[in-house]
């Protein structure tokens, strides 16, 4: 890819994700008070991708005038296109590398103190940390740098896209109701993860790995102002570019609490 290529970028219709529209799905957004708060939209690019290029094509992306006119942006309680054009993209890469739930284990092992055998989550006494009620060790365990709980996850691992996922949907919405059992916040987590990843066997070791790059953003109109999303300082607010190299898409996901 010449370095001074210009993509090309299309608005593709909604796709039809059998596991995020599922109706226990959906109930369970509601009852955690995000369901509202979530945009994911599809495009396609023109040419090929290559890891190396993650930040040349985030920010031609951001900057092309088509996506600009259908990027859905929260405002109040409304989707609506702005038709911002980028003036920065800050981007990080986050790890995509986790095949199966047991990468939860942790969590569900009575031993570590977040749930008892029957998955019940461990309560404790309320605490306020980043603005987020805290009543339990799960929410202690994504909140609370303090507590024993928090290292049961490395920095490495908190910045696996399914941990992010799971960390957003326990943290919930500003009317959330919570779960008294960890196994709901995982059944959604697993149904949303392999709705927006793509995996593929690899023939010469006849193993499964995720093709998906995922990037976070913070996105800068000409104020300096961040738009994907506002406010990015709080742990709720967060927008990713879900890259697909092979069939040339991208998945825009942009989680705004409010």
């Amino acid at each position: 890819m010449d370095l001074d290529q210009v993509f090309t970028f299309v608005p593709l219709a909604d796709k039809d994700y059998n596991g995020i529209y599922n109706k226990k799905i959906q109930q369970l957004l509601i009852k955690w008070g995000i369901k509202d708060n979530i945009s994911i939209q599809n495009f396609a690019f023109n040419e090929s991708f290559h890891s190396y290029h993650k930040y040349q094509l985030a920010e031609a992306f951001f900057k092309d005038e088509t996506v600009a006119k259908a990027l859905k942006l929260k405002n109040g309680n409304n989707w609506i296109t702005e038709g911002t054009v980028a003036s920065s993209v800050e981007v990080k890469q986050l790890q995509c590398s986790v095949l199966n739930m047991s990468f939860f284990d942790k969590l569900k092992n009575s031993d570590n103190n977040i749930v008892y055998n029957s998955g019940a989550i461990h309560k404790r006494y309320d605490e306020e940390i980043d603005e987020f009620l805290v009543s339990d060790n799960l929410r202690a365990m994504l909140l609370n740098e303090e507590c024993d709980e928090y290292d049961l996850y490395t920095k490495h691992e908190r910045e696996e896209f399914i941990f992010v996922i799971f960390q957003m949907l326990v943290l919930g919405g500003i009317l959330c109701q919570y779960e008294d059992n960890i196994q709901c916040y995982l059944d959604a987590t697993k149904t949303i993860y392999k709705d927006l990843i793509s995996v593929e066997n690899q023939e010469e070791s006849n193993k499964l790995y995720i093709t998906t790059m995922v990037l976070k953003v913070d996105v800068k109109n000409s104020q300096g102002e961040s738009y994907f999303p506002k406010n990015p300082s709080h742990k709720q607010n967060l927008g990713f570019l879900l890259i697909e190299p092979s069939s040339r898409q991208i998945t825009t996901v942009l989680h705004q609490f409010n």
